[in-house]
């Protein structure tokens, strides 16, 4: 499916290549990491691609070129400009609720025909680190926790929460509360979820803290995009008493465990299989 984009920002597209060209050859002036961000924003924009229920996928994989001169310029820092772009994107996307298959990957290389001053991006559609071509995780749990870690102490990614969910959005049961717990007050032992996928291939999925969301919603820490989950649809939690327990947030489907359909609650033990929507997840703890 091609991207379809509104006339109006190709004719603007052109007319802005078409002033910055010659701008840039007569008053040369380096590139600024913000002016990079405001053009990510644009590519990302222009270039996404309309899918069903009107939703939108975004593309996340964007190729910088600059000059030599802004290319030597901006390398020295671009590990730090880089981490910033791709958190301004995440923001973005949520902001103009975009779908994003993965992180998004920002490559930046010299371009020896571009002036100094011009910037170039060309946006595209990677399956990179989806998952053998999983659509649905639009974050692993290794990328959010690496953007975690890079916000101060204390602050959390612009529109993603730590690990706790809305409290409007919790489930009820024996063990109370499922989203009171800080996700990282205990030890979690070693577990993990191998997530069988809808398109074929599997996921694994290492649980290392103790809150874990599952639903449609970019915020969770397991993505699964189908028009049967719901928003936050489930929360897997550990418990002082050494259990793994997964919730039902009052989804409108429910979950099916060990076949068992429209399962609330349940303690989980080494080798449960439950299907949330159409990924099927077999929990493993040693």
């Amino acid at each position: 499916m091609k991207a379809r984009q509104n006339p109006l920002s190709k004719f603007e597209a052109f007319m802005q290549r078409m002033v910055e060209g010659p701008f840039a050859r007569i008053f040369p002036s380096r590139v600024e990491p913000v002016e990079v961000m405001r053009k990510l924003e644009r590519a990302m924009e222009d270039n996404t691609l309309l899918q069903g229920e009107g939703r939108r996928l975004a593309p996340n994989a964007y190729d910088i070129y600059v000059s030599i001169k802004d290319h030597q310029q901006l390398s020295a820092d671009q590990a730090t400009f880089i981490r910033d772009w791709q958190n301004n994107l995440v923001d973005f996307a949520r902001h103009r609720r975009y779908t994003l298959r993965t992180m998004p990957v920002i490559r930046l290389h010299a371009d020896s025909s571009l002036s100094t001053g011009v910037v170039r991006i060309d946006a595209s559609l990677s399956d990179q680190g989806a998952g053998g071509g999983m659509a649905t995780q639009a974050l692993s749990a290794e990328q959010l926790a690496q953007l975690r870690a890079q916000m101060p102490k204390g602050s959390a990614l612009p529109g993603i929460p730590s690990g706790n969910i809305p409290a409007d959005q919790t489930g009820q049961g024996s063990y109370g509360n499922p989203t009171t717990m800080p996700p990282n007050a205990v030890q979690v032992p070693p577990a993990r979820l191998t997530i069988q996928l809808p398109q074929g291939g599997q996921q694994v999925y290492p649980i290392e803290k103790s809150i874990i969301n599952i639903g449609r919603q970019l915020q969770n820490d397991i993505i699964v995009e189908d028009k049967r989950v719901s928003r936050y649809h489930a929360q897997i939690k550990y418990q002082p008493d050494g259990h793994f327990v997964i919730f039902d947030l009052g989804s409108t489907n429910g979950i099916t465990i060990n076949t068992t359909p429209h399962m609330r609650q349940h303690v989980l033990r080494n080798g449960d299989r439950f299907t949330i929507g159409s990924y099927d997840f077999y929990f493993q703890r040693k």
